[in-house]
């Protein structure tokens, strides 16, 4: 389902960046739960560019997420997100016709789920606590045909693109 462009991303992300894996995935459910938000913030207030920034954002990150599950991971766990990230991926472009919030909702539920689930687990037993690096700088991961790379957020808090963002192949979402 999900391209060997998009696994080599996650794993060249994780590789370039002082962020451990553990942290990455907890940033990922982060973002993604805002962008839900936003997207059915979005909805409610029928604006229709601001629902598809917000649901392609959400999308991404899910597909990331997917890719992040060890594919020589054959556990009931692993097979279980890779279950629950397909399903969410198949119901969430339904939201940009029907504009059907309570599939964000449900979508939102279950990613809030596996957050709360993987701070007291995985992040526990690496010694990080959420929200550890709050005071860390806000970046953005760039994602292009040939690499993906964590970008600091550049004048006060808005992503600036340098001019290798913006070119051709280049896609970027806030984490």
């Amino acid at each position: 389902m999900v391209s060997s462009q998009a696994k080599s991303a996650y794993q060249q992300t994780a590789m370039q960046t002082n962020y451990h894996p553990v942290e990455l995935i907890h940033m990922l459910y982060e973002r993604v739960l805002v962008h839900l938000e936003l997207a059915e913030v979005a909805i409610q207030k029928n604006e229709p560019i601001a629902r598809a920034e917000h649901m392609n954002k959400a999308i991404a990150i899910v597909t990331e997420l997917y890719v992040s599950v060890k594919s020589d991971d054959d556990s009931e766990a692993s097979q279980f997100l890779l279950g629950l990230y397909e399903a969410i991926l198949a119901e969430l472009p339904k939201v940009g016709a029907s504009k059907d919030v309570e599939i964000l909702r449900h979508s939102h539920r279950y990613l809030k789920r596996l957050k709360e689930v993987w701070e007291d687990t995985a992040m526990r037993e690496h010694g990080f606590t959420p929200h550890e690096r709050e005071n860390s700088a806000p970046c953005v991961v760039v994602v292009s045909s040939e690499e993906t790379e964590l970008a600091p957020v550049r004048d006060g808090g808005a992503y600036s693109p340098s001019p290798q963002d913006a070119s051709p192949g280049h896609v970027s979402f806030s984490v």
